[in-house]
């Protein structure tokens, strides 16, 4: 009976400690990740859509995770000047299965088209130039639950004209969520239960001894 006791002790002092090492598994849904180009006649065409990714698990503040998060691209042939080499805003509505409530800002960026400065190579001017996106050096935090939150950092990439390349986001864990009421009372009665068990194990002894 004691061991029972004893565990049922140290399940106790997990779930009560649980809070302030409280992890997050975060997980997108690529059906609702887009990427969309803010209207206007100058800038490079630019298409994207999100990739699925995790689920994973961030276990203490300050984690971060770093995966492929969207695609980015453009269907033009070549890059025309003035016209495409001219920057064009973009930006990216993320939305995540898990953390099913996790709302944040648009991510924002730039898309542009460019030549590197050779006659020839992958960005070159017979190669048609490339596009690249930059995305703001600033993260986007998202929060969930009761305080929680996390931020995402977007990677800049470069693409061939025609052509798309994968863009990296890091994940960063920011502050954990606080338990719902509902949570606090369940471990409430967990201790109660510990508590009940124990003074019926005691009271035997008492009335032996009497």
């Amino acid at each position: 009976m004691k061991r029972y006791l004893l565990a049922a002790a140290l399940a106790a002092t997990a779930v009560i400690s649980s809070p302030a090492m409280a992890s997050v598994t975060i997980e997108g849904d690529p059906a609702n990740t887009t990427v969309t180009g803010f209207s206007g006649s100058n800038g490079l065409l630019i298409s994207g859509s999100g990739l699925s990714f995790g689920p994973f698990t961030l276990t203490n503040i300050g984690d971060t995770f770093t995966t492929s998060v969207l695609t980015i691209g453009t269907p033009e042939g070549s890059v025309n000047l003035f016209e495409d080499t001219t920057p064009r805003q973009v930006s990216v509505d993320f939305a995540f299965l898990n953390p099913l409530d996790a709302a944040g800002g648009l991510v924002t960026g730039s898309t542009v088209g460019f030549f590197a400065p050779t006659l020839f190579g992958s960005c070159g001017v017979v190669a048609g130039g490339c596009g690249a996106v930059d995305w703001s050096n600033t993260p986007t935090i998202f929060n969930f639950g009761t305080g929680g939150s996390f931020s995402l950092l977007l990677g800049d990439a470069t693409f061939a004209t025609p052509g798309s390349a994968r863009v990296s986001g890091t994940f960063t864990y920011l502050t954990a969520a606080v338990p719902e009421p509902s949570t606090w009372a369940m471990m409430l009665l967990g201790f109660g239960a510990v508590g009940f068990a124990m003074r019926r194990r005691r009271t035997p002894a008492l009335a032996q001894l009497a």
